[in-house]
């Protein structure tokens, strides 16, 4: 069918008016550049939401000792239970305070909520986060899971409570 497409495209292309050939090419790029760069920015959205969310405070994923956790090699392995991942979607959407232990290190943190963003994105920077981990797959968060939590709006001493029940049945990293 497209060779069809293409033979059809070659020899039509001397009946077109030699003044038209330039425009028409100069548009057909543009186009074929468009859809190129449409892709490309889809794939990278979970890259540019969380550097526009949480790459700041979190350095770019890899954390700053004392300040802010790391959250690449980590998000990935909370992930791996059902409880894990809804945890790490409550943290995003109701924030997160107090003291915690991350890596062996001990932070007094305080993590704003996230509520405002929509469900996509809060599921596209999880996403993005757990691949930045040794899991392969890497578990992969979904809008309809972001949704479901989302119902429950809770303050963030109570993700706190919720980080410690998950950790004394299973050790977070």
């Amino acid at each position: 069918m497209l060779s069809g497409r293409l033979t059809c495209l070659v020899i039509c292309v001397p009946f077109i008016d030699r003044s038209l050939r330039l425009p028409l090419l100069l548009a057909l790029l543009m186009v074929i550049a468009f859809v190129i760069s449409r892709c490309v920015a889809d794939r990278d959205l979970g890259y540019r939401n969380f550097g526009d969310n949480c790459g700041i405070c979190h350095h770019g994923g890899t954390g700053q000792a004392g300040e802010t956790p790391q959250l690449f090699g980590r998000v990935d392995l909370i992930a791996k239970t059902p409880e894990g991942k809804r945890y790490l979607i409550d943290v995003l959407l109701n924030g997160l305070n107090g003291p915690i232990t991350a890596s062996g290190q001990t932070y007094d943190y305080s993590m704003p909520s996230f509520r405002r963003l929509d469900d996509a994105t809060v599921a596209q920077i999880l996403s993005y986060a757990s691949a930045h981990g040794q899991s392969h797959p890497a578990p992969v968060f979904t809008a309809a899971e972001v949704a479901s939590a989302r119902h429950e709006n809770m303050p963030s001493w109570k993700v706190h409570d919720l980080r410690d029940k998950l950790s004394a049945t299973t050790p977070l990293p």
